[in-house]
């Protein structure tokens, strides 16, 4: 059971990376057509548009990600938690 959580723990990590290079190439003019750009949207915009749809932007800037990243840390500590136990 240790490794599932090893798996999942090692997940979290990769998508929390992948959620902040979203959001650093959201503050420059890259090619949304971009494969890569694509590629990246299409693996964590399913993880924010729930966030999206509940909690609007606020004076113009989107907490989504930071949301986000606050919800997957959280899982990724009781993962930990679990693993140590």
């Amino acid at each position: 059971m240790s490794l599932v959580f090893q798996i999942a723990y090692h997940a979290l990590t990769l998508l929390s990376w992948l959620l902040i290079a979203s959001a650093l190439i959201s503050w420059f003019p890259i090619d949304p057509r971009n494969r890569w750009v694509r590629l990246l949207h299409a693996i964590t915009d399913p993880v924010l548009h729930p966030i999206r749809a509940i909690v609007p932007p606020i004076g113009g800037i989107s907490l989504d990600i930071f949301i986000a990243l606050l919800l997957l840390w959280g899982v990724q500590r009781v993962l930990a938690q679990a693993m140590w136990s």
